[in-house]
């Protein structure tokens, strides 16, 4: 009962909602989620903490960077993610997040961003390959 209380707590915030949304479409870096959401890092930094402790979402460090993916991979987390991925779509605020996600994910595939977009994508192969 403690778990699905923590749950539902960090889903009370918007800015963690905002986050999560994100999320769905693909693990990013707090400077990442910084860029799309105009948010300041230490308050990022502590709603990832927050999310991460209620076991929402999960974080790897890759040098200096630490990559934050969701997970929500148990029963309840599998109804959070069927729950969100219904209501998100159907707020404004949600919707813009996704856009600019998407113009930030672009922007990174021009040869500056190049790098930084394959590395990720390479990251993420390989844990699918290990899981």
């Amino acid at each position: 009962m403690k778990e699905l209380e923590k749950t539902l707590k960090a889903l009370a915030d918007p800015s963690r909602l905002r986050i999560l949304n994100i999320l769905f479409h693909q693990e990013v870096c707090v400077c990442d989620l910084q860029s799309v959401l105009g948010l300041p890092q230490p308050l990022l930094s502590r709603h990832l903490a927050y999310l991460r402790n209620a076991h929402l979402v999960r974080d790897r460090r890759d040098g200096p960077r630490v990559w934050y993916s969701l997970a929500l991979d148990d029963e309840v987390g599998r109804a959070v993610r069927e729950f969100l991925q219904r209501v998100f779509p159907l707020f404004e605020t949600f919707q813009t997040d996704s856009a600019r996600m998407r113009q930030f994910t672009e922007s990174c595939a021009t040869p500056r961003g190049h790098q930084k977009l394959h590395r990720r994508a390479n990251s993420l192969a390989f844990e699918e390959m290990t899981s």
